[in-house]
């Protein structure tokens, strides 16, 4: 999932989150890594652990919100059953959905969060197994937005004085007495990179062939370990080929460990086009984003480096074996980074809003039923959601803030909405018929998010005939004014959603 240069091979990846996510793959020092079948990739799996060694992996929480820290599933809770139309995919399902059972089956046993100086005490709390409406949440993806539902366990600290940062590493006291742990230091920062020790560098470019495009040494672990990225320039030659596409061409990039003279190396195959040159991630502007080592320990039969992967639209977790001459990477999961998301209306929110809207006029409002809602953008500091009826007559306008709802304009059959920008600005107005000649115009005047004024003006024969600002009557000049500086209003849009009829 890692190796796309497209938008759209984002949203197929997505689609398919379910199918490729545990990929354990085999690296020989120097060696080309050759995709393996299912059957292999598991037993390499079970390969990277110690023989007759049972302790739990660790875990990564993400995606906090205010009171809990989230491990996101990236699977169905609901064991796979193989299907004939599902047969090449399903081992892989399969294999993905054991991995995450043996965690939400131990899930009680992870109680270390691991620090930088030590650990704090964590505490499982529950599941996030329905959103608010009764449905299964998304899986696979982190949201930008706390308030979106993801499926996932949720934990919290035992002591909320040790609070901090919203990703790190869980493991079980049976892990912790297994192994020692190490320290990692940072060596390179966006102001001052550091390459990898020009000896290393040269011993993989010549065992690969290929000329080196950049280096990073990015860390240090314990007193005799280095990790780093380095990337290759042009194509790859001796890549394995793309089923699906037998012509397409592969980048090269790699994830260094070092220790003196000894190399151990992950590859990560990216596309390689003659034109645009090379690209692993979305917008990654040609440059591979390396694993960067959150946790490392000794364990065993040697290292375990815990991993995140922070591209501009995925994150990876998992795990590094060094097992003798082979580094071994275990992706637990590349989940897609949600950006820029909408918060979702819940049944309980329309409810709200409609109680709010028939309270606003109950002799008028309370045979109207609202069918459909959108958000919609009259101003970029405020949340709006437009409901409207079946016919697209009524509606309302509502803030919500903090989680709580605000009505701030009526839509009816006479009386239709339009929004206006001007000086920053922003306005919501509501006009139309008030009868033969007359018009009638509501303003709602926002600044910053904050409502600065509302404005009415009644109008026959297109001459104002009476006035006010923030509920007070206002001189027809000055309210003549106050139209003449307005900016051409222009059509408010939105994509509408149907809400249920049973709710």
């Amino acid at each position: 999932m890692q190796n796309m240069n497209q938008w759209m091979m984002a949203a197929i990846l997505t689609l398919c989150s379910a199918m490729t996510f545990i990929s354990c793959k085999k690296e020989n020092k120097g060696a080309t890594a050759a995709a393996g079948n299912a059957s292999q990739e598991t037993a390499l799996a079970d390969s990277t652990t110690a023989e007759n060694d049972t302790t739990q992996l660790p875990m990564f929480l993400m995606g906090g919100d205010k009171h809990y820290m989230h491990m996101l599933y990236w699977t169905e809770i609901d064991e796979p059953q193989r299907t004939d139309d599902d047969a090449e995919w399903f081992d892989d399902v399969h294999q993905s959905w054991a991995m995450q059972d043996m965690f939400r089956r131990n899930i009680a046993q992870y109680t270390n969060l691991l620090k930088t100086d030590g650990t704090a005490k964590v505490k499982f709390v529950d599941e996030v197994l329905k959103d608010p409406d009764g449905n299964t949440p998304s899986f696979g993806e982190i949201h930008g937005r706390p308030e979106i539902p993801a499926l996932c366990a949720r934990f919290d600290y035992e002591n909320p004085k040790d609070a901090e940062g919203s990703l790190g590493i869980i493991v079980t006291d049976s892990y912790l007495k297994s192994r020692q742990r190490l320290d990692i230091d940072d060596v390179s920062d966006w102001n001052d990179p550091k390459p990898l020790p020009e000896a290393v560098a040269k011993q993989l470019e010549k065992k690969y062939g290929m000329k080196i495009e950049r280096t990073l040494l990015l860390s240090t672990i314990g007193k005799d370990y280095a990790w780093g990225l380095l990337q290759f320039q042009g194509a790859y030659k001796d890549a394995p080929k793309d089923k699906y596409d037998p012509d397409r061409q592969s980048a090269l990039a790699l994830d260094v460990l070092m220790k003196g003279d000894e190399v151990w190396v992950n590859e990560e195959l990216g596309y390689y086009d003659e034109r645009y040159g090379a690209s692993w991630n979305a917008d990654d502007d040609g440059n591979y984003v390396g694993c960067d080592i959150m946790a490392a320990f000794e364990g065993p039969n040697g290292l375990e480096l815990c991993y995140n992967r922070r591209a501009p639209e995925s994150t990876a977790v998992g795990l590094f074996f060094q097992r003798e001459e082979r580094l071994v990477r275990c992706n637990y999961e590349t989940y897609h980074n949600m950006i820029d998301e909408e918060i979702p209306v819940w049944k309980k929110d329309i409810a709200e809003m409609q109680k709010l809207f028939v309270a606003d006029d109950p002799h008028e409002h309370k045979d109207i039923k609202f069918t459909k809602w959108c958000h919609c953008y009259i101003d970029l500091d405020n949340e709006w959601i437009w409901l409207r009826d079946k016919e697209e007559q009524n509606g309302a306008f509502f803030i919500r803030k903090d989680g709580k709802f605000r009505l701030v304009a009526v839509e009816t059959p006479k009386l239709k909405p339009s929004y206006m920008h001007k000086d920053g600005v922003n306005y919501l107005m509501i006009s139309g018929s008030a009868g033969g000649p007359a018009t009638y115009s509501q303003i709602h005047a926002f600044k910053d998010g904050k409502q600065i004024e509302t404005f009415s003006a009644l109008c026959v024969y297109g001459e104002i005939d009476e006035c006010s600002l923030n509920g007070k009557n206002m001189d027809k000049e000055k309210g003549q004014a106050y139209l003449d500086r307005l900016p051409e209003a222009q059509e408010v849009f939105g994509y509408f959603k149907d809400i249920d009829e049973n709710q």
